[in-house]
């Protein structure tokens, strides 16, 4: 699991660690928005639409696009982002039955009006470029006419498991798909510590990040 300074190959997080640590935790997720540059600025609101389409274009509109799995024509092609827009409802949908795309989604409108724009812009794209992290993961060892989608389907139990994967293997050679070029790689892994330890806290995973030994 990344843990501080992100480290090459595939691993496992821990299941119920006997141990954890309570100030790494809280500051991972409970005063996370309160540091950093991540909280929302007073008086404003965010133009959601407006970032939707700005990342949309940021990610799926650039030559590194074809390193993804998806070819969307707009973002209304993408469960999380089209959801996003409509802010649909999710209330009545039972917690086991949630799909990762779902999932993705919750997490992205819990947190979207505690941060700033900048910020909600680089939590989008991280959402955006994980998700294809795993529909890339999961179809590499199909044949072409086998691949498909698998975020809209598949549970969100499994997504700790992609962390040094989508890190070491899809972002870092990919120039972390420009957003390197404006923000902290630091920031990455702060941004995938937070949402493994809300997929924990909201029972969608019983993968629990921990400190390393």
């Amino acid at each position: 699991m990344l843990i501080g300074q992100p480290k090459r190959g595939r691993g496992r997080p821990r299941k119920y660690p006997p141990k954890s640590n309570g100030d790494f935790e809280s500051t991972k997720y409970d005063i996370f928005f309160n540091q950093n540059g991540r909280s929302a600025e007073v008086g404003s609101s965010i133009d959601v639409l407006s970032v939707i389409k700005e990342v949309f274009s940021f990610i799926y509109e650039v030559p590194t696009a074809s390193k993804l799995f998806s070819r969307p024509k707009n973002y209304k092609d993408i469960p999380v982002l089209a959801d996003l827009a409509t802010r649909r409802s999710l209330l009545d949908k039972p917690r086991n039955e949630k799909t990762c795309d779902e999932v993705f989604y919750e997490y992205l409108a819990s947190f979207m009006n505690k941060t700033n724009k900048k910020y909600f812009s680089l939590m989008l794209k991280f959402i955006l470029l994980f998700r294809e992290c795993y529909d890339v993961s999961k179809n590499k060892d199909k044949k072409d006419g086998e691949k498909k989608a698998v975020t809209d389907t598949l549970p969100p139990e499994g997504l700790p498991d992609l962390c040094n994967e989508f890190y070491g293997e899809f972002m870092e050679p990919n120039n972390f798909f420009g957003i390197y070029d404006m923000e902290d790689k630091n920031e990455i892994v702060e941004i995938i510590q937070h949402f493994c330890i809300w997929l924990f806290k909201n029972e969608y995973t019983k993968s629990k990040l921990s400190l390393a030994s």
